[in-house]
C-alpha cells in the first residue's frame, strides 16, 4: 500500500500571519492525503476571517480538512464556524472521526486539549475551568481507546500535550501553554502520530 501524506498547521491567526501561512503552502506538496488544522486559525474570535484561510488552502489542496479549535476559536464561536464551513471542515471537539485512506483505516482524536495551570482570564471567566482540563484528560484516553482497531491514529490538539515541545516558551509559563498529564495518556495509548499548536517559539518539534 501507499504511504499516507499528511499536512498539518496551526496558529495562522488569520489575518496575523496569513502573508507567512500563503508562503508555506506555496511550497506544499500536490499529494497530501490529509489536511490538519491544530487550532487558532483565526485571530480573537474573527471568524470572517476563517473565509481567507479557507480559500488559500483550497487554491493548492482538494481534499479533506480536519480541525481541531483553539483558544482563539473561542466558544461563542464554535457553532458559527461549525454551521458556515461544516461542509469543508470536519471540527472536532472533544470527538473522534474514522476515515479510509489508501485502504487504510485511521481514526482522529480532535481536541482544544488542556492546561496544567488555566491562565488568568480562564479562572475568572469560564466556570470550573480547572475540572474541565482535569477530565478532559481522561477523555481523550477513552476517545483513543475506542480507535484501538484502526491502522493508524492521530491525536489532534491545540495545547500542547508535554512541555518537551515548549522549549524555546518562557518556562514560567509552560503550564499555561500544555499538560502533562496527557504524556501518560500518549505513552498508554500509543497513537501513531501527536500533532498540536500554540507554542510559537518551540524549538523542539518531537
Amino acid at each position: 500500500m501507499s504511504r499516507i501524506k499528511i499536512a498539518a498547521t496551526a496558529d495562522v491567526h488569520s489575518p496575523k500571519f496569513i502573508l507567512q501561512f500563503e508562503d508555506a503552502l506555496s511550497r506544499l506538496p500536490d499529494d497530501i492525503d490529509l489536511f490538519l488544522f491544530a487550532g487558532d486559525m483565526i485571530f480573537k474570535g474573527r471568524v470572517s476571517e476563517f473565509e481567507r484561510v479557507l480559500k488559500l488552502v483550497r487554491s493548492v489542496y482538494n481534499g479533506r480538512i480536519i480541525a481541531c479549535f483553539g483558544n482563539e476559536e473561542y466558544d461563542e464561536c464554535i457553532p458559527v464556524l461549525r454551521a458556515n464551513y461544516g461542509d469543508e471542515v470536519t471540527w472536532l471537539q472533544d470527538e473522534i472521526i474514522k476515515l479510509e485512506v489508501k485502504g487504510y483505516s485511521l481514526g482522529v482524536v480532535g481536541s482544544r486539549g488542556s492546561l496544567d495551570r488555566p491562565t488568568r482570564w480562564q479562572l475568572k471567566n469560564i466556570k470550573g475551568i480547572e475540572e474541565i482540563y482535569r477530565k478532559r484528560v481522561s477523555l481523550i484516553g477513552q476517545l483513543l481507546s475506542r480507535l484501538a482497531d484502526c491502522d493508524f491514529t492521530i491525536l489532534l490538539l491545540h495545547y500542547a500535550p508535554t512541555y518537551r515541545t515548549l522549549i524555546g516558551e518562557v518556562k514560567a509559563i509552560w503550564p499555561e501553554m500544555g499538560c502533562r498529564e496527557m504524556e501518560k495518556v500518549i505513552a498508554s495509548q500509543s497513537p501513531t502520530v501527536v500533532v498540536h499548536g500554540h507554542a510559537h517559539k518551540s524549538k523542539v518539534h518531537k
